[in-house]
């Protein structure tokens, strides 16, 4: 899949230094489907989640960072205290202290909630928080960022996001939110590294982005144009790692029908 990248303002001006796709993985059948909506990392393993609504599937993944391997796959897994609940729908992950916290959101979209899983064996842990609507209106939770120095996790919406909520991470209590500078749409994934919150969104055709957010003025500067080409193709979730090929960026792609790819960017510090 041909792509072409831009640094760009939101004047649209292009910036003399681009991004560059430094590789991509695709994966396919019961590894798509259980990965094909959120990504987070420790470093070592990427963790996905994925869910396919017309066939009812849930799952996640852990997958080796350098070979690309699917190392544990939890098929068809949704704990059984939250489909009771209406719960049906994983999105965005992120991870801290060894423990996957994911964003889920229900069919009646009214209550979702955070729910935490074992990064060692993508068990589900028993802990989760509903996050009522004056919290997230519309049962909308796409995706959710963990500040590790401060213990902090903040979530977003995914239309007319103008502003991201701030909760303790420990006790999933929700402390604050937070004015953007700027709206921002269909954000799909996010992921926090050096004090900011890097936001994918699919929010255009062929077009793609990835915003940044501050987290202590709420600023949003964008930082990637992506073309997908004439490729019918969904930007997912999104993690941060710097490796030694240069890559910084970690893209979940969908490539419609039923192909995903897990793309490498490199970032500021390439």
């Amino acid at each position: 899949m041909k792509e072409s990248l831009k640094h760009l303002d939101f004047s649209g001006k292009a910036l003399t230094a681009p991004y560059r796709l430094i590789g991509s993985r695709y994966y396919t059948g019961s590894d798509f489907h259980a990965s094909a909506q959120g990504i987070t990392t420790d470093g070592r393993y990427y963790y996905c989640t994925g869910t396919v609504l017309p066939l009812k599937f849930h799952g996640l993944t852990k997958i080796d960072m350098q070979t690309g391997e699917v190392l544990l796959k939890k098929e068809n897994y949704l704990p059984p205290i939250l489909e009771k609940q209406g719960f049906h729908h994983y999105g965005g992950c992120t991870y801290f202290e060894n423990q996957i916290y994911v964003a889920i959101e229900d069919k009646d979209s009214d209550h979702p909630c955070i729910g935490v899983f074992s990064a060692e064996t993508l068990e589900f842990t028993g802990q989760y928080q509903i996050l009522g609507p004056e919290i997230q209106p519309d049962g909308n939770l796409p995706w959710c960022a963990a500040d590790k120095d401060n213990r902090l996790l903040y979530t977003g919406f995914f239309n007319h996001c103008d502003r991201i909520n701030v909760f303790q991470i420990d006790t999933l209590e929700c402390l604050r939110s937070i004015p953007l500078s700027h709206m921002v749409e269909h954000t799909q994934g996010g992921e926090m590294w050096n004090g900011r919150i890097y936001i994918s969104c699919h929010d255009t055709w062929p077009k793609k982005h990835i915003y940044s957010i501050a987290p202590e003025t709420g600023r949003v500067e964008l930082v990637m144009e992506r073309d997908a080409s004439k490729n019918l193709v969904e930007s997912e979730g999104i993690t941060i790692w710097p490796m030694e090929d240069g890559s910084f960026f970690h893209q979940l792609d969908v490539i419609y029908p039923f192909t995903l790819a897990i793309r490498r960017y490199s970032g500021p510090e390439a």
